[in-house]
């Protein structure tokens, strides 16, 4: 993650979120907003690597922005993990993986957020893409989805590709993967705008790095903004197609950069709910910024 007008080569910001989930026959799909009768068990885990400064902001909210939203009704009620606040190394990432793993079923719903350093083979605190990768397609989840956001990012894309025999087949066997990287193989990604009247009285960097920014302003209901210019349907719930039409756009004017995906997955998965009308209120209500955007949301009937 840079400031794109001062290149600092090497530096990044690595985010990654997998969501998997099962079905049985008599379900209809499943998402991470699951239906009644649903039963199995769902997990958050999220690591924001310690950093000083406004970029150390960046990587903890792009880390609490996530794990606030899937630990609340409006992304599924999971059980969330983090490691954030402290210096930590690629052995506490593995032992939280390992505790996972080991209470992890074929229908378990998961999550992941990771936000820190990054290179073009893996991330500063030790992991690399390819054992992202390797814990992702072990778990044997119906439905995976990986975001990730960091410098040099689509080398996981790239790493995911490497292994397509495991997956290519897996929507037309019921289930799904999709990965989706922050910028192309050899491309840096960028800081965010430093602050953003949805993370009200935030310090600098509360807003998160470029492509989190947009992933989060994704997940709290743009995305699904009828008339945004992109996928948005306004239907109150937030699909897979329209968090990549957002997320894409968003970044793009946020960072200048593009990200990159791919996988085998049913575009219309539901990842989140839009928070109600009261609860934005809340949220964008408590600075003059905020009431200006909540007074455009309310003239373009978003409200």
């Amino acid at each position: 993650m840079i400031r794109r007008l001062a290149r600092a080569p090497f530096f990044a910001v690595a985010a990654m979120a997998i969501v998997s989930c099962g079905k049985d026959p008599g379900m209809s799909r499943l998402g991470s907003i699951t239906e009644p009768g649903y039963e199995g068990k769902k997990h958050y885990f999220g690591w924001g690597e310690y950093l000083s400064g406004f970029m150390g902001n960046e990587t903890k909210y792009d880390v609490q922005h996530t794990h606030n939203l899937f630990t609340s009704g409006h992304g599924g009620d999971y059980l969330g993990r983090q490691l954030t606040g402290r210096p930590f190394d690629d052995d506490d990432i593995r032992r939280e993986w390992a505790a996972i793993k080991s209470n992890f079923a074929a229908d378990d719903m998961y999550v992941q957020y990771s936000s820190g350093h990054g290179y073009h083979d893996g991330l500063a605190v030790g992991v690399t893409y390819d054992q992202m990768r390797d814990f992702a397609l072990s778990l044997g989840a119906r439905e995976t989805v990986v975001f990730t956001m960091a410098c040099y990012s689509g080398n996981l894309v790239d790493s995911f590709n490497e292994r397509r025999a495991d997956w290519e087949n897996h929507r037309a066997g019921g289930r799904n993967l999709f990965v989706m990287a922050s910028s192309e193989r050899d491309d840096t990604s960028s800081t965010g705008p430093g602050r953003d009247p949805d993370e009200p009285n935030g310090p600098n960097g509360s807003a998160g790095s470029a492509f989190g920014h947009a992933l989060w302003k994704a997940l709290i209901g743009y995305a699904d903004r009828k008339g945004n210019g992109m996928a948005g349907n306004g239907d109150g719930k937030i699909s897979l197609q329209e968090i990549i039409a957002f997320t894409v756009r968003k970044t793009q004017q946020v960072g200048g950069h593009t990200p990159v995906y791919t996988g085998s997955y049913d575009p219309a998965l539901v990842i989140a709910k839009v928070p109600s009308p009261a609860e934005l209120e809340s949220l964008l209500g408590g600075t003059e910024e905020g009431r200006r955007e909540l007074a455009e949301l309310r003239a373009d009937g978003f409200l």
